[in-house]
């Protein structure tokens, strides 16, 4: 794998022009004042698991993969987050302040919202959890204080599945943010603002030898790899405004996917490689969207 040399400039952008000010499938006419974010889909692809605040509350929240049957996953005060599915789609992670409304913890439960578990029991905030491929590890990202503190960054951890083992793999010198596993396990990609810009890097799945994708003077982040690992979508905002980008695993080949005026967050990959769900702010609160990974086919699954 070949990396971009720090200092190096970004080549030609090819960009997919695509505005989400036209109407999707949808429309604007089923504008909500509720925002709907964190999409993942369910391994199977059959459903996509998100945070609603359509109750009142931010809570979890699964529908079909096209946008129906949305239905309430959790009951909880506080801003249930960042779900995501294990392998066999059986249970759920995600992050909470439920226990305390202080500190931010990692939770598991089934699939259905019920038997729900608190796996760690940290001061601060712990969040945006994965299940590694094998199920035998869970990676985060914690900070020692439920507040925005210089003093105390973002740094990723590790736990086992059980929420035992706690093991810090990144210095916590920089904010080291939304990990990602590769499909063999071995590596996690996240961003990192180490040179003062948010910037993609890939280390092995112990925190070692961590190199950044492409070395850019721009703001990229919420990183994720394509099913076969050889492609990474995320945002970035190099045309000014945060919007869905993808390129090779090399960090070359970068193609710009979306381009508005909205602040675009967390592309995440279909199980078979074809699609990304995001979150989009439009021209209100935030809704989830589904595109084909080549640009075309916007459609906004939310609010149903």
């Amino acid at each position: 794998m070949s990396f971009g040399k720090p200092g190096s400039r970004l080549g030609v952008i090819v960009p997919c022009f695509v505005l989400l000010a036209a109407p999707a499938s949808g429309g604007w006419a089923q504008q909500s004042t509720s925002n709907n974010m964190f999409p993942r889909w369910s391994h199977d692809g059959t459903r996509i698991i998100y945070t609603s605040d359509r109750d009142g509350d931010p809570e979890l929240y699964v529908m079909a993969a096209d946008g129906s049957h949305a239905k309430r996953l959790t009951h909880a005060p506080g801003r249930d987050a960042h779900p995501s599915f294990s392998g066999d789609d059986g249970r759920v992670l995600f992050q909470s302040p439920r226990s305390n409304r202080d500190d931010t913890n990692i939770y598991s439960m089934d699939s259905d919202g019920a038997n729900v578990l608190q796996l760690t029991h940290l001061t601060g905030f712990a969040g945006v959890p994965m299940y590694s491929p094998d199920e035998g590890a869970i990676v985060f990202q914690w900070r020692k204080t439920s507040n925005f503190d210089d003093n105390h960054k973002w740094r990723i951890c590790v736990i086992d599945a059980r929420g035992r083992d706690l093991r810090s793999i990144t210095s916590g010198e920089a904010n080291d943010q939304v990990p990602s596993w590769s499909r063999d396990g071995r590596r996690l990609i996240f961003y990192s603002d180490r040179t003062g810009k948010d910037q993609i890097y890939i280390m092995n799945s112990d925190g070692t030898d961590a190199q950044r994708v492409i070395a850019t003077e721009f703001n990229d982040n919420g990183a994720s790899w394509s099913p076969d690992n050889r492609q990474i979508a995320f945002t970035s905002d190099r045309a000014g405004n945060p919007d869905v980008y993808v390129m090779n695993a090399d960090g070359t080949d970068v193609r710009r996917l979306t381009n508005t005026r909205a602040i675009e967050r967390a592309p995440a990959w279909s199980p078979d490689g074809k699609r990304l769900v995001f979150s989009s702010d439009g021209d209100g609160p935030s809704a989830v969207y589904v595109i084909n990974a080549d640009g075309t086919g916007l459609e906004r699954l939310t609010p149903r």
